[in-house]
């Protein structure tokens, strides 16, 4: 009988032990034990009404000292921290020129910690829009103008923002946020937040598949809609693209968060609805969980305050909606283990928790300083801040994003080469860093010091402006002609300013701003050799640069560490290695311009140009040279549901080592519906060595194959042609079958 006793005590003692340990698991969208589930549920029971709004309150004080609800300060790391004193990595366009997204999940590993470090925990940040109109001033922002590589780069900055299995949402880790929601980067007129109208089938496989992908593979923490109506329907209160699709089709169940002032603008400039309570309503049943309402007072601006509390009140909105919202916040407060930071009520700010007009208009909330955030810093976040690692890192993510263009046999040059350098233009020595970034880096180097620092005593750097972009004078180009005259080279440094491409910045021309195209050609005019290298946000009318100047180096806007890597690369000690992931139109009349179109009914003819791009989709040069072998399939005849390779051989046929970006496209050769010219389905980035062959091998899958039809995924049996090459329009071919 005893015997029996201790038994089952034991089985008893194991199983509850068994019990709790399953209990404490975190499991769910959003990772979180039992017990932390039942703390939500308690803490929402205790919350009055006006306590839930304030949770709601994204930007500002949101903690609750009473419950001890820590607070949850959002912020913006597209390439960095927005924050004094914070590594700025390559813009968004930029780094995806490295094609290589192991590298940009480091570096958003990096911004993650960076942004913990002073006390951010929600970023604002991929945008996944695919990128087919350059007139948009948020282009910069992008990754791509290929929903495919938008995909893979985005996923891989998600994963390095929220952290990869049980380190998902730890300590350094911070919640991403996909946006916009969805197809922002096709407007009207290119003008950022016009009217979007585009077909379901364009929508479905142009401009969702990055965001089911961050869904489907990263499991991203929080969805932003856009500004603007999509086929009539403003993005906030959209439920067919935020709960039928993101939701319900892809399993999306974390934070949706509204995007600056769009919930009031719903009913104030959409004119979509007639009352604060129906768009309160419509966007809470939309799973539009927290507002951004930037500098929008507590008492009379925002639409989740008092108006939200009067509405569930008189049962115009109900309280299970407020509830819900509330409790997607309060579960990633407890997932990110916000009360665990050194401060976790953030700062004394009882103005700005009382929601005062003074306080809350003239409150410092973009961390343009560090003292200005409602949040607080960790105590070593000077530390973080200057860690020599992420200096190294951004000069990693730097040298593998810059692009070479052209070169007629002029790069690389020697150190001691020439005896006078002239580095002439508006963004040779000032800071150029894209939007949305720190406007207090920890350092940057500017190409002017890059080049002084590279050739040292060996030569004489000259330098002029030669014109402002905003207001140019012709004798500022005279006086850059005077200095490229007594030069042996110049280095001649051209592109945008943040007047000239930022949000809601859009342009109706995409030339060089101001005068810098007159510059360039009288800099051409003098006879020396030239080196073109723009800094730019959106893609450039560069044909006559291509035709004229020898030599074109593209890195968009790099970082920090601009100048380093710009003399880098001019003499010689790295091989660029970069590449387009947007096409480069000849003029703004050839905007929309993106690499896979349908196929024309009849052909394309335009009057007063010539057809094709300046520079296609996935182009970039190398100092050295690569041969390409033949396509080779590992099966010829495919089914559907099972995946085959396609292999070619890459040599490096010239004297330097370089890296290159191996692409693989498809065609659907015969189909029932209109399919793109190619699609590219998927890359990889190989280092080689001279004489070095590598066989790189790329799986299809027939997902790969599939297109949108009639609401739905099929493929079709058929032929396919599988291409591959180094870019979007030199390209090795064999032909696949798939068969049903």
């Amino acid at each position: 009988m005893l015997m029996r006793l201790i038994k089952f005590v034991l089985f008893f003692s194991t199983a509850l032990q068994l019990l709790n340990a399953h209990a404490q698991e975190k499991s769910g969208y959003i990772p979180l034990t039992q017990q932390e589930r039942q703390k939500v549920e308690v803490l929402l029971s205790k919350m009055t009404l006006e306590e839930k709004a304030h949770q709601l309150a994204s930007f500002y004080p949101n903690a609750n000292k009473r419950l001890n609800i820590p607070h949850m300060q959002a912020g913006e790391c597209l390439h960095g921290v927005v924050a004094a004193g914070t590594t700025s990595f390559p813009q968004a366009i930029s780094i995806a020129s490295s094609w290589d997204p192991s590298l940009v999940e480091r570096v958003s590993t990096v911004i993650a910690k960076e942004a913990r470090a002073l006390g951010i925990h929600h970023c604002y940040t991929p945008m996944l829009g695919v990128l087919r109109d350059a007139r948009w001033g948020r282009f910069e922002e992008g990754y791509a103008e290929d929903a495919y590589l938008v995909s893979k780069i985005g996923v891989a900055f998600i994963n390095g923002l929220q952290g990869r299995g049980k380190d998902r949402f730890g300590k350094d880790r911070v919640v991403a946020t996909a946006k916009h929601f969805v197809a922002d980067s096709e407007p009207l007129l290119g003008a950022n937040g016009a009217a979007v109208e585009i077909s379901l089938r364009s929508l479905h496989e142009v401009h969702l598949p990055p965001f089911r992908a961050a869904v489907e593979e990263a499991q991203v923490g929080s969805v932003m809609p856009a500004h603007h109506t999509l086929n009539g329907v403003p993005c906030h209160i959209n439920t067919y693209t935020l709960n039928d699709v993101f939701r319900k089709e892809y399993g999306f169940n974390g934070l949706g968060v509204s995007d600056n002032n769009d919930l009031r603008w719903v009913q104030d400039r959409l004119f979509a609805t007639e009352t604060r309570e129906e768009t309160i309503r419509k966007a809470l049943e939309a799973g539009v969980h927290t507002e951004l309402a930037f500098k929008q007072t507590w008492a009379d601006k925002r639409m989740y305050g008092p108006p939200l509390v009067a509405a569930v009140k008189s049962g115009e909105v109900p309280v299970k909606l407020l509830d819900d919202a509330v409790r997607k916040v309060l579960e990633f407060k407890i997932a990110l283990h916000l009360d665990e930071e050194e401060n976790p009520l953030g700062k004394e700010m009882t103005e700005l928790q009382k929601g005062t007009k003074d306080a809350d208009v003239n409150a410092d909330v973009f961390f343009s300083q560090i003292d200005g955030s409602l949040s607080s810093p960790r105590s070593n976040y000077k530390t973080v801040l200057n860690n020599p690692a992420h200096d190294a890192l951004a000069l990693e993510a730097a040298r593998k994003s810059l692009i070479l263009l052209k070169n007629n046999n002029l790069l690389p040059f020697k150190k001691s080469q020439f005896k006078k350098i002239a580095v002439i233009g508006p963004n040779a020595d000032t800071i150029r860093l894209g939007t949305y970034s720190t406007q207090q880096p920890k350092h940057f180097i500017t190409v002017k010091q890059g080049i002084e620092k590279a050739v040292g005593k060996n030569a004489q750097v000259l330098y002029a402006k030669g014109t402002d972009i905003q207001h140019p004078k012709d004798v500022q180009i005279a006086e850059a002609v005077a200095i490229a005259k007594e030069a042996d080279v110049c280095i001649l440094v051209l592109g945008d300013d943040d007047k000239t491409v930022m949000e809601n910045v859009d342009r109706d021309d995409i030339s060089l701003p101001g005068d810098q195209d007159k510059l360039m050609q009288a800099i051409m005019a003098t006879g020396k050799p030239v080196v073109l290298v723009l800094l730019h946000g959106r893609p450039a009318a560069i044909q006559w640069a291509k035709d004229h100047v020898p030599a074109i180096l593209d890195g968009w806007f790099l970082g920090q560490e601009t100048g380093t890597v710009i003399a880098e690369a001019i003499f010689g000690d790295i091989n660029p290695s970069g590449k387009l992931t947007v096409t480069f139109p000849r003029n703004v009349g050839q905007v929309p311009a993106f690499y896979n179109t349908l196929i024309p009914g009849r052909p394309r003819m335009m009057w007063g140009t010539v057809e094709g791009a300046t520079y296609p989709f996935g182009y970039g040069l190398s100092y050295t040279q690569f041969k390409y072998g033949e396509v080779k399939l590992s099966k010829s005849n495919m089914k559907a549901n099972e995946s085959i390779f396609a292999e070619v051989e890459v040599t490096n046929t010239g004297k330097m080592a370089g890296d290159e970006i191996v692409q693989l496209y498809l065609r659907d050769d015969i189909s029932s519906l209109a399919r793109p010219i190619k699609e590219l389905k998927g890359f990889k980035r190989i280092s080689l060595r001279p004489g070095e062959t590598q066989k790189v091998s790329l799986p299809i899958s027939s997902r790969a194959l599939e297109f949108w039809k009639d609401g739905k995924w099929i493929t079709e049996p058929g032929s396919f042609t599988v291409m591959m090459g180094p870019n979007s329009e030199e390209l090795k071919t064999i032909k696949l079958q798939l068969v049903h």
